[in-house]
Order: structure tokens, then sequence, then C-alpha cells
């Protein structure tokens, strides 16, 4: 039986999630499908470079000073009926 992979389906195998039914098929799949085995290994390439080391993101000033200001269009209060914070948009 031959059965069509998706990236969803090396995703899985990746993470261990597939049946061991599905993973001999995969298994026998990359073996014979070099398109399949070359998405396969760029996958598990970005997995472990996922894996391998934090994120150095940070936030360009532009991005930081949208946010403030978003932030600074709000201020909280205590409700005069709930026990809740009101957000007022000032």
């Amino acid at each position: 039986m031959y059965k069509t992979f998706t990236q969803n389906d090396l995703i899985r195998f990746l993470y261990n999630e597939m049946t061991s039914e599905e993973s001999i098929l995969l298994r026998e799949a990359l073996l014979n499908d070099s398109d399949l085995c070359d998405t396969y290994y760029e996958l598990k390439l970005s997995m472990n470079l996922l894996d391998s080391e934090p994120l150095l993101l940070t936030p360009s000033n532009f991005s930081l000073a949208n946010i403030k200001s978003y932030a600074r269009g709000f201020s909280s209060k205590p409700s005069k009926y709930i026990d809740r914070i009101d957000l007022v948009l000032n």
C-alpha cells in the first residue's frame, strides 16, 4: 500500500506522535522518495536549530514606542459594582 505523506506527517514523525504502523510506512517512504527525504532533513534541521539556542530576538525601539503609546491610552480604576478593574480609555 502506498501512502502520500505531508509535511504534517513528517512533523508528527519528528515529535514521535505517529503510531508504529505509520512510522514504518514513513520510513519506507523516506528510503524511496528523495523529495520527501529532503523535506524531512530540512524540517529536522529547523527543529534542531529551534531547540539548540534560545532565540535572541529583541523588539525594536519603534515597536516598544508603539506598545507604550497604546498602553498610555488606557488607565485602570476600581469598579464600584464588582471586584475587578475596569479599563477606561483616556
